[in-house]
């Protein structure tokens, strides 16, 4: 079974490649992976590759997720790879044991003594929160006070605002002081601090409490990579966050957080602290969160923070929301063209688009100097046709001719037939006719999956437009198995033939009537 650290979806990048076959990939609190951005969508892709790499088969791929969190990242666009990844291999988990689970666990000799006292003292069936340690964590929780309840509070706004699992002290510390009320923050003593740490922190019969002090000093046992770190983010650039004590809040609690504090919005000291000390990866989600709320100055600080660690999402975002509260400061426009990573073809893409749209010419021009065709990652051909289209709107010949040079024809994943429906339509549109011939030359009608029938459209489409019929056959051929049979009248040829259906040897379906039915 393969263990990877759900902090960090860079690391996940990097295993991913050696993962060999009769491999269980585990993925507890899957949205920590495919999540943040922007390495969630690249972790997706790479859980795609993986799955259909006939090499490495067999592989499992297990994940769980709360509700939101899949709700999240199936319907949101900004997570379009793990819309594709998870669709259709969805498990619902009950809340509860049913009777019939509870009968059969009464009735299992040698059944663990645990599991049945948790069967007899479980409020509604619910074993699994009760081992947990549900009733535990609720007790202490109601039995807290002042800055001890101020700081799960924050701990609790931290996670449903958009933090990872491992929430850093310095941030629950500064933030506590803005949950109290006037008198509970004079009467604060100088030990405050390890008071209510001694209280959170506290087991119960090996259940851990309410905060889980957690080891920040990296993985053990790992061959260490001489490759770059898969965020193609610098370590200094990633520093706030990762230093001093860092603390788990206990799932339970963080569920109930969602649900009972969702109506209430954090205090100033909150969203101060997180710009000081939240992990970089986090200011994103966090910014959104607040600008959601209408705290515009708080969010743009966090997106300002997050483009300086290099976050390219956070970059379009503030020269987005800066131009239309103030449309002639291109002071935001130039922070993200200077600071912004260089490593995601898409987010280059956007931000050019977005400064464009801003009237940000120089900034344009700032963006184009760091000589962004160099640095972007060439897996997914959806990126990097975006990427070729702005440069080219953008009048950014030269960028242009530096990507080509790089061949991403060759380097391009080819799972996705709306990506390569794009790319093959960019490198046309540049003239680039040998990349178009390389592309075609690796087959694509035979490796692309056929889940979506608008995007098989869309590659069709292209094949016939790039005058590919050998491959338009080949994908035609894959198309009635997949149960995409109506598809093929758009392939043109033999729609009459096929009008009464087919046999499932793939020849054309005998003249039949109503009459020959049973």
């Amino acid at each position: 079974m393969a263990s990877l650290s759900p902090t960090a979806p860079d690391a996940a990048l990097a295993e991913l490649r050696n993962i060999a076959p009769k491999t269980v990939v585990w993925l507890n609190e899957s949205q920590l992976y495919l999540g943040p951005d922007p390495l969630g969508e690249r972790v997706a892709a790479g859980l795609r590759e993986l799955l259909h790499d006939p090499s490495r088969a067999p592989v499992l791929v297990l994940g769980t997720l709360w509700p939101e969190h899949w709700d999240t990242l199936t319907t949101s666009a900004r997570h379009a790879g793990a819309r594709e990844l998870l669709g259709g291999h969805k498990i619902d988990v009950p809340n509860a044991f049913s009777l019939a689970d509870l009968a059969a666990l009464d009735a299992a000799y040698g059944a663990d003594p645990r599991l049945r006292q948790a069967a007899r003292r479980a409020d509604d069936a619910q074993i699994t929160q009760y081992l947990a340690g549900v009733p535990f964590l609720m007790d202490r929780y109601n039995a807290a006070r002042g800055a001890t309840l101020a700081l799960i509070h924050a701990a609790m706004d931290a996670r449903r605002m958009g933090a990872g699992l491992r929430i850093p002290l310095d941030w629950l510390a500064d933030a506590a002081l803005g949950y109290l009320i006037d008198t509970e923050y004079h009467a604060l003593d100088d030990d405050w601090l390890s008071q209510a740490l001694a209280y959170v922190t506290k087991p119960c019969n090996g259940i851990p409490g309410i905060l889980t002090p957690v080891n920040t000093s990296g993985p053990r046992n790992q061959r260490r990579s001489r490759q770059p770190a898969a965020s193609g983010i610098p370590a200094e650039r990633r520093a706030p966050g990762s230093q001093g004590p860092h603390y788990l809040l206990a799932d339970y609690l963080d569920q109930l957080g969602r649900h009972h504090r969702a109506h209430t919005i954090p205090p100033i000291d909150f969203w101060t602290a997180a710009a000081h000390h939240a992990h970089p990866s986090d200011m994103d989600a966090l910014g959104r969160a607040a600008w959601a709320r209408g705290l515009y100055r708080d969010a743009t600080q966090l997106h300002k923070h997050a483009t300086t660690h290099g976050n390219p999402y956070s970059a379009v975002t503030l020269v987005s929301h800066l131009h239309s509260l103030h449309p002639t400061d291109h002071h935001p426009a130039q922070w993200a063209a200077a600071h912004v990573a260089l490593d995601n073809p898409y987010a280059v893409a956007r931000l050019l688009k977005g400064l464009r749209v801003a009237g940000a010419d120089e900034q344009v021009s700032t963006l184009l100097a760091r000589n962004p065709a160099t640095h972007v990652t060439l897996n997914q051909p959806e990126d990097v046709a975006g990427l070729l289209k702005e440069l080219r709107e953008a009048g950014a010949d030269e960028q242009v001719s530096t990507l080509l040079a790089r061949n991403p024809a060759t380097h391009v994943t080819l799972d996705s037939p709306y990506g390569v429906a794009g790319l093959l339509k960019e490198l046309r549109e540049a003239g680039a006719d040998e990349q178009v011939s390389t592309l075609l030359a690796r087959n694509p009608a035979t490796h692309v999956t056929l889940d979506n029938p608008y995007t098989v459209i869309q590659l069709l489409k292209g094949l016939r437009e790039a005058g590919a019929d050998e491959q338009v056959t080949a994908l035609a051929k894959r198309l009635p198995a997949a149960g995409h049979f109506t598809l093929l009248p758009l392939i043109g040829g033999n729609r009459e033939e096929l009008r009464l259906g087919r046999e499932p040897d793939g020849s054309a379906a005998a003249s039949w009537t109503w009459n020959d039915m049973d």
